[in-house]
C-alpha cells in the first residue's frame, strides 16, 4: 500500500534535495522522456549518436556529457544493421558501457523486471531507450486509449524515478500535421502529459534540414535546428522560447516601436502610420490587428502606449513613448504631460481635424476613454490616469466621460 505521509511546507522548504540529474545540459533529464517524428526521419540515428556520445563521455550539440552505462532497445533493428550504423558513425574504438537488446518482454508482462536486472548488473547506467514505445505496448481490452497511454506512461516513469535514471521513449507522430508541433504526437494527451520532457523531430521528406522542439518540467523550451551530414543531426542553430516569442514579432511591429520611440509621440490613421514608417507590404486593417495583438506583451513592455477611437470617417491611432521602465505606475499621458499637440505628426490635416472633433473614443488597452481630444478642445490637460499595462482602474476623472454605445474597444 502506498504511504501516505503528507509533508508540510516549512519543512519541504528547509529539507536538501537532490538536483535534478541532467544526461543532456538543459535537453534531456532524467524521469521519463519521448522522442517522436515521422517515419524514416532520422530518430533511431539520432538515438544511436546520443547513446554513443553518452557512453564514452563525449560532446552532444555542443554539451559535455558524462559518461555512463547505455541500455538501447533497438526492438526494430537487428544486430546486424546496429553495428553498420556504428562503423558509419565513428572509426574509433567503441565504448564496453553502451548495451543493444533487439527483442524485450512487453509492460506489465516483464518488461519492468528485465530493466530493474540489468540496472543491478550495471548500476552506474544513466539511460535506457526503448525504440519504439509501440512494440512494448500490450493494449486495452476495453479500448480506452487515454487510459491505456496514461497507464504504460505511469509504470515506465515510476520506474525511472525510482532508480533516478533517464528512458527516453521513442515514438511515431500523427500524419496529418499541426501548428504545435506536440499535437503531432500520435495517441492521446497522456503520453506527453506523462512525459518529462517531449522531444519533437519534424524534418520534410527528402530534405537535409529538420527542427527538434525540446519542452519539458525542467527545462526552458527551445527550437533547434539541424542538419544531415555524414548520418548524424548536426546543430546549426538553438533558440530559446523567449527568442522564438520574439521571432514570432511581425517586423512590422518592431518598425513601430523604433518610430514611436524616435517621435516620442504620434496620432493619425493607420493608413498614414504605415507612411510615416515606411512599411508597404502590410494592408492598414493588418497592421491595427498586429499592434493589439502583440500589445501587451512586446510594446507596453518597451514603454509604448497605444488609443485608438473611430472618427465619422476614419479610425484613428494614438501612439507615445512612455519611457524606458515600463514598469513604472505611469499616468499613460505623452511625456509632455498635455494632449496631443495643435501640430499634428500625421501628414494628414483634415484626420486630425476629425481626431478634435471625437470624445468617446477609447484606449486600446484598458477601454478607457480618450481624453486627448477633449483636452484638445478645450485647452486643458486631461487628469492623469495610471498606465493601460499596470492593470488598475484608472485615477480621477476625464473631462468628458459621457457614455458613447457606439464605442469600440478593439481597433
Amino acid at each position: 500500500m502506498t504511504k501516505f505521509q503528507p509533508i508540510d511546507a516549512r519543512t519541504l522548504s528547509i529539507t536538501p534535495l537532490p538536483p535534478v540529474r541532467w544526461l543532456v545540459p538543459d535537453l534531456l533529464s532524467g524521469g521519463l522522456s519521448m522522442l517522436s517524428g515521422g517515419s524514416k526521419i532520422g530518430k533511431s540515428w539520432l538515438c544511436l549518436w546520443l547513446c554513443l556520445q553518452l557512453a564514452k563521455g563525449g560532446v552532444f550539440w555542443g554539451r559535455p556529457l558524462r559518461a555512463q552505462a547505455v541500455l538501447y532497445l533497438c526492438l526494430e533493428d537487428t544486430y546486424s544493421r546496429i553495428q553498420n550504423r556504428l562503423f558509419r558513425l565513428s572509426e574509433e574504438e567503441m565504448p564496453d558501457n553502451l548495451y543493444f537488446q533487439t527483442a524485450c518482454e512487453g509492460l506489465g508482462h516483464g518488461l519492468e523486471e528485465q530493466i530493474e536486472q540489468f540496472l543491478t548488473v550495471r548500476p552506474d547506467t544513466g539511460l535506457v531507450v526503448i525504440d519504439t514505445l509501440q512494440k512494448v505496448r500490450t493494449g486495452d481490452a476495453n479500448g480506452n486509449v487515454y487510459a491505456c497511454d496514461y497507464r504504460d506512461m505511469s509504470a515506465l516513469k515510476s520506474l525511472a524515478d525510482r532508480h533516478n535514471i533517464g528512458i527516453l521513449l521513442v515514438h511515431h507522430q500523427r500524419k496529418d500535421r499541426t501548428d504545435d508541433p506536440f499535437d503531432d504526437i500520435s495517441g492521446s494527451v497522456a503520453l506527453m502529459g506523462g512525459a518529462d520532457t517531449s522531444w519533437v523531430l519534424r524534418r520534410r521528406r527528402m530534405s537535409l534540414n529538420a527542427q527538434l522542439h525540446v519542452t519539458g518540467r525542467d527545462m526552458e523550451s527551445r527550437a533547434l535546428d539541424l542538419r544531415w551530414e555524414d548520418c548524424r543531426w548536426e546543430l546549426e542553430q538553438e533558440e530559446t522560447s523567449e527568442e522564438l516569442a520574439r521571432k514570432a514579432v511581425p517586423a512590422c511591429v518592431w518598425a513601430v516601436a523604433d518610430f514611436v520611440q524616435r517621435q516620442k509621440c504620434w496620432q493619425g490613421t493607420a493608413t498614414e502610420l504605415l507612411a510615416a514608417v515606411d512599411i508597404a507590404d502590410v494592408q492598414p486593417n493588418q497592421l491595427t490587428r498586429k499592434l493589439v495583438e502583440f500589445y501587451p506583451t512586446d510594446l507596453a513592455p518597451l514603454g509604448i502606449r497605444c488609443e485608438s477611437h473611430r472618427t465619422a470617417n476614419a479610425r484613428q491611432l494614438r501612439l507615445w513613448y512612455d519611457g524606458d521602465d515600463a514598469n513604472d505606475d505611469k499616468t499613460g499621458t505623452p511625456l509632455d504631460g498635455g494632449g496631443i499637440p495643435e501640430t499634428p505628426s500625421a501628414p494628414s490635416s483634415s484626420s486630425w481635424e476629425a481626431l478634435r472633433g471625437n470624445k468617446h473614443g477609447l484606449c486600446v488597452a484598458a477601454g478607457q476613454p480618450f481624453a486627448a481630444a477633449a483636452a484638445a478642445s478645450t485647452g486643458s490637460t486631461p487628469t492623469p490616469r495610471r498606465a493601460s499595462v499596470a492593470g488598475q482602474p484608472p485615477e480621477g476623472r476625464l473631462l468628458d466621460q459621457r457614455p458613447n454605445p457606439r464605442a469600440e474597444v478593439a481597433l
